[in-house]
């Protein structure tokens, strides 16, 4: 399919997946190596759809969004890079038409789909669905020949290996000595915290010397390509069996291997330039450079102030599905730069927040409670020189849409101390209802001691019966708060235990990362578990207990 004019250039974690073309394979990799372009295209579109018409699919993200939002488009980019059209040689998110089955002579899959909604038609009779774990269910029913994702570091593991592996399973008599049959390809930055960490330890499940050993074979055979380009007609065949007998060997040695490799963004230094990596070290965090850019592990820290914080457990995803099937896979239309686009507000509660006060930022946390749950459900800062007001407004802008204009405005004293004549907490107020919001003041004077704090996250996290709710945050719409609770770390003083604030007072720690923005998400937790305010809405809805 490929236009053989066309000179598409590949970086070298890109070409260890062709040349190797493991059935199984893990990719972590920095940002800007061409991750969905570079490998989950030509090994999808090559290995896998090229070798198995008529096969069955699926792109798996952890949620809907990640998968039209971030990976669709960049996954048909990739396949056109190769030649491949978008309503030519594949058709997403509809039945293919009469015209289009008359052009290819379509066969279909061996499985066809009740709906193609959540597919993609592939020329040669193969399908793609896409499945998400926000969508439950979405995998039930579906006998599968191979699978790819990216951003995989959101994946559960244990519902990836639970709901999807068993679908990996089919039998096809045509693919009986393919060994790309029942492949997985995942792809992702460098995990952080506990979420993504079983990726990691899939290098023990990798077998590096088979590898090498076909890269050895691949070394080989591109020789041989080159001499048969230069030799006479008549000594052709005799290159080209060599070539194929060697092909057979490599087959061999793919079958069920495992290639496990990891790669920063300066593999891709030629194609990115630069003046994208100083880019990057001015508009990212030092935690966010080294692990999104130079790919290096920095695990949770071991005396954390939150030990019990497991990104897995009690972070979640939660998209408005709906609205983004209103796209209709149109990549131009997609924006979600508004609360529309988040599953997990109740559009008839109101919102709880709580803002840390200091120079360098002002991190602005989000709660909105249930029966059972304390649900961080967004965080937004404002950096220096960006002040209090501006990350005030963000808040505002990105709720506009939410019916229920309530915010309940948790601070204590640090929001009381004069500041230019005016209070902060009065500047707080005066914003949100320039906007629309109804305030309620929840001042809780002075704050709580470090070690009834640290006692508390412990009934929490362990959900030991202490609290009758549990605490969970949105991984994507919070990130920053959760890295900001994986590097925050606990010292002993009298008394018990502390958070330590070294990272606050070290000018060259990425203030995103230092304990601000945690300490915003304890004045929530400790105001709606510990202080026993009461508090009602100004409608005059019943009265709820802290």
């Amino acid at each position: 399919m490929k236009n053989p004019e066309t000179k598409i250039h590949y970086n070298r974690p890109q070409l260890r997946s062709m040349l190797i073309g493991a059935p199984v394979e893990i990719l972590i990799a920095g940002r800007g190596t061409g991750k969905t372009e570079g490998v989950l295209a030509p090994k999808s579109a090559i290995s896998y759809l090229g070798t198995m018409p008529r096969a069955t699919g699926v792109i798996v993200g952890a949620t809907y969004n990640q998968i039209l939002t971030r990976t669709l488009p960049g996954l048909v980019k990739g396949w056109e890079m190769l030649g491949y059209k978008r309503d030519v040689h594949f058709v997403i998110g509809r039945a293919p038409s009469e015209k289009w089955i008359r052009q290819w002579n379509w066969p279909g899959p061996y499985r066809m789909p009740f709906k193609f909604n959540y597919c993609i038609s592939w020329w040669n009779g193969a399908l793609v669905y896409f499945v998400s774990q926000d969508i439950v269910g979405s995998s039930n029913g579906i006998t599968i020949d191979w699978i790819i994702g990216d951003e995989a570091k959101y994946l559960k593991e244990e519902r990836f290996n639970q709901e999807l592996l068993p679908a990996n399973r089919g039998i096809i008599p045509a693919f009986k000595n393919n060994p790309f049959h029942h492949g997985i390809t995942l792809t992702t930055d460098m995990p952080t915290g506990s979420g993504g960490r079983w990726l990691l330890d899939k290098e023990k499940e990798s077998d590096p010397i088979r590898a090498n050993e076909i890269l050895k074979i691949q070394k080989v055979i591109s020789s041989l390509r080159a001499n048969m380009e230069r030799a006479r007609k008549v000594d052709k065949p005799h290159y080209y069996k060599q070539i194929r007998v060697l092909e057979e060997e490599i087959n061999d040695l793919r079958k069920n291997l495992l290639y496990y490799h990891e790669a920063s963004s300066l593999e891709n230094i030629h194609a990115l330039g630069i003046d994208y990596i100083k880019q990057q070290l001015m508009l990212t965090t030092q935690y966010e450079f080294d692990t999104q850019i130079l790919n290096l592990r920095l695990e949770k820290v071991e005396d954390g102030f939150y030990p019990d914080f497991d990104e897995d457990v009690h972070g979640y995803t939660s998209i408005n599905n709906a609205f983004l099937e209103g796209l209709n896979y149109d990549f131009s239309k997609i924006e979600g730069i508004d609360c529309r686009r988040d599953a997990d507000l109740d559009a008839k509660k109101g919102l709880h927040i709580a803002i840390d006060y200091n120079r360098r930022i002002h991190p602005l946390v989000v709660l909105q409670e249930t029966k059972t749950e304390l649900r961080i459900v967004k965080g937004l800062h404002s950096l220096f020189p960006k002040k209090l007001k501006d990350v005030v407004q963000k808040f505002c802008d990105y709720y506009k849409p939410h019916k229920t204009k309530i915010v309940y405005y948790w601070y204590d004293q640090t929001a009381v101390s004069d500041l230019n004549e005016t209070r902060q907490c009065d500047d707080v107020v005066k914003i949100l209802r320039k906007n629309g919001w109804q305030v309620v003041r929840m001042y809780m004077g002075i704050a709580p001691e470090h070690i009834d704090k640290y006692n508390m996250y412990g009934h929490l996290l362990q959900e030991d019966g202490h609290y009758n709710r549990s605490f969970r945050i949105n991984r994507e719409n919070a990130a920053a708060l959760i890295r900001s609770i994986n590097l925050a770390q606990a010292e002993i003083r009298k008394g018990g235990f502390g958070k330590l604030k070294l990272s606050e007072k070290d000018p060259k720690f990425p203030a995103e990362d230092a304990t601000h923005y945690s300490d915003a998400l304890d004045m929530l937790v400790w105001g709606l578990l510990e202080s026993k305010i009461r508090y009602a809405a100004p409608s005059g809805s019943s009265l709820i207990m802290g």
